[in-house]
């Protein structure tokens, strides 16, 4: 059993950083609207950065994890993108070469808009699962909810218009009444603060958990909101304020923002707003038709935000694909889905963008599937979205932060992949997702670049250069056997060092917990290792039987070994690959890996560090 395996960790950020400074270099792309480059600044890191006449930019700068390159002046919206030194290092030159990157020009009627997912600061921030440390106090939250959202600050207060679903009931303490529900939550009001003060001018309440403490805590939550200042739609005392817009002026272009949850609910009292009673906006046909037309007809620009479809799915219901197409057949010029905790692709449909889903924002998930999303920025000019641009965002210890990387790039190649279904077509900006409305047009069909492989990379952060941001490290892998930390090895990134307990003979290091589907049958586990000692590498699998829960399966689900590689000591880093073949069935079951390191003698590990990197869990059809 896993349970016998166990053995007390403790885990811990390093930043063993060189010295000496290092050369960055990049360039700035003006060609969206061949802007001028006059009153334009670089800075990365907050140290200003040489910019020439060519828009050709270069610093002297510290090592560091990450770089944020801010691109600023009056005559452009602020850009702001974000690299892990990994991702940049060039030892042709022992420098950092930036990728371009594009500008947008600040002009009279346009307007920077930015729409986030899922957000929520109960549960397991404050209540913690598995011996994790507390997240968010509540006896004075304002302090942690301020530090959970500052990596995307940035981000978020340089748009003109910045809105999220807040998908949790705000309240000093636990309301008297709950529906009677499986899964509610609640979070301190101290949260609508923080994201006031982080930038979001607006939160869609328009969600299944809005309602989760009945109409105490609609109140309690709207009460909260606007005495932070922020404006809101989508849930309401009644059907009628639940279906009433956010009407704002913003940037010159009259805006109107509703937001609606795409079913009733199986309970009682269910959780949308009726004629008599409070709670969510309901997105059916008819609602999605009237309101949005009603807000189109005066004139104003339509923007919605709807929340449905299957949670942890590659593409939207064919429900929730109709009523959002139908929200643009009847005027809306925008429209940001969120609801499945991933992210879906995203379609130029009718002259409008529709983000099928954004994924989860700030949220207490545990599955790792649900840990690589985006935040969606588009450009409004005369009614419509003249461009897009999806940033990658990790879910870092229940945190957004920018994703770099591996994670990075399973996020861009997962939206590209489903906007490609779709005809749409997502090129880069930098390490930005970029959707320009003309390309799409012009391209037509798009092929989708996956070709139809079902192959994927499962476990995305394995290279350890997005595991650590601030006081966030990453929950999603376990270690038994040994104490470990991330290593900061200046150029290289991150690895993950681990340091065997005692006269442990064995270490494992496997996932936090089960991958929900495998997109195949057949799974090969890679990496690198470096130790100073000859070892085994080992990978078994547990496997969740069927009608047995996720806790209790962790604990009791059999562990089969699979596969063994013998590695030598060596001062550098030697590559490892195992494989081994799912269960057949009808449905695919959920699976855990576990990698085990032993001694080749079979004695105890010796004390010296091992260091893993590069880590991967990759899944096709045998």
């Amino acid at each position: 059993m896993l349970a016998a395996l166990i053995v007390t960790c403790a885990a811990s950020a390093s930043a063993q950083q060189p010295d000496g400074p290092i050369q960055a270099r990049g360039s700035i792309d003006t060609s969206f609207d061949d802007t001028g480059l006059e009153g334009i600044s670089v800075a990365i890191n907050g140290e200003a950065a040489e910019l020439d006449g060519d828009g050709r930019y270069s610093a002297s700068l510290p090592v560091a994890p990450y770089y944020r390159v801010t691109i600023h002046g009056q005559s452009i919206f602020t850009s702001i993108q974000t690299f892990g030194i990994a991702e940049l290092y060039s030892a042709q030159c022992s420098c950092l070469e930036l990728p371009s990157i594009g500008v947008v020009a600040r002009k009279e009627g346009r307007t920077e808009l930015l729409f986030a997912g899922d957000a929520m600061a109960g549960r397991r921030y404050s209540d913690p699962i598995w011996g994790e440390r507390v997240l968010v106090d509540r006896s004075d939250p304002l302090p942690d909810l301020l530090e959970l959202l500052e990596p995307m600050r940035p981000y978020i207060e340089s748009a003109d218009l910045a809105s999220v679903n807040l998908e949790i009931v705000l309240s000093q303490d636990d309301p008297e009444q709950a529906a009677p529900k499986s899964v509610i939550f609640y979070a301190p009001p101290e949260l609508a603060e923080a994201l006031a003060q982080v930038g979001f001018n607006h939160v869609s309440l328009g969600n299944n958990h809005s309602y989760d403490y009945l109409q105490e805590g609609l109140d309690t939550t709207i009460e909260a909101v606007e005495a932070a200042g922020l404006e809101w739609s989508g849930a309401g005392a009644n059907e009628e304020e639940a279906l009433r817009a956010s009407r704002l002026n913003v940037g010159g272009q009259n805006l109107s923002l509703l937001g609606y949850v795409g079913w009733r609910g199986r309970v009682e009292p269910n959780q949308i707003a009726e004629s008599d009673k409070g709670g969510a906006a309901y997105g059916s046909d008819a609602n999605i038709e009237a309101s949005v037309a009603r807000e189109a007809t005066l004139g104003r620009e339509v923007i919605v935000q709807y929340h449905g479809s299957r949670e942890y799915s590659d593409n939207p219901t064919e429900v929730s694909e109709r009523r959002m197409r139908l929200a643009v057949d009847n005027g809306a010029v925008l429209v940001a889905s969120h609801h499945p905790h991933v992210a879906h692709g995203v379609e130029l449909y009718g002259g409008a963008l529709i983000a099928y889903s954004t994924g989860n924002f700030l949220f207490d998930q545990y599955f790792l599937e649900t840990h690589g999303s985006f935040v969606l920025k588009a450009w409004m000019e005369e009614g419509r979205v003249i461009r897009a641009e999806l940033i990658p965002i990790r879910v870092l210890d229940y945190r957004p932060v920018p994703a770099v990387g591996s994670m990075r790039e399973a996020v861009l190649e997962r939206i590209v992949r489903l906007s490609a279904q779709r005809g749409t077509v997502v090129s880069r900006n930098g390490g930005h997702g970029l959707i320009l409305p003309a390309m799409s047009e012009a391209a037509g069909a798009v092929e989708s670049p996956a070709g139809g492989n079902t192959t994927r990379e499962l476990l995305r952060g394995g290279d350890f250069e997005n595991a650590v941001f601030g006081t966030a490290i990453d929950r999603s892998l376990k270690v038994y056997g040994a104490d470990w930390e991330h290593v900061f090895d200046g150029p290289r990134g991150h690895a993950l060092q681990l340091v065997a307990d005692g006269e442990a003979g064995q270490v494992s290091i496997t996932p936090s917990t089960f991958f929900r589907v495998a997109p195949g049958n057949r799974v090969t586990i890679s990496g690198r290792i470096r130790a100073a000692q000859s070892l085994t590498v080992s990978v078994a699998n547990q496997e969740r039987p069927a009608g047995v829960g996720r806790f209790e399966a962790l604990e009791t689900a059999p562990v089969f070994m699979r596969a063994s590689q013998p590695v030598e000591e060596s001062e550098g880093w030697a590559e490892f690959e195992l494989s081994f073949d799912l269960s057949e069935g009808e449905t695919p079951r959920p699976f855990r890996p576990i990698l085990y390191l032993s001694a080749q003698n079979g004695g105890a590990l010796a004390g010296s560090p091992i260091a893993l990197d590069d880590l991967k869990v990759v899944v096709a059809t045998r």
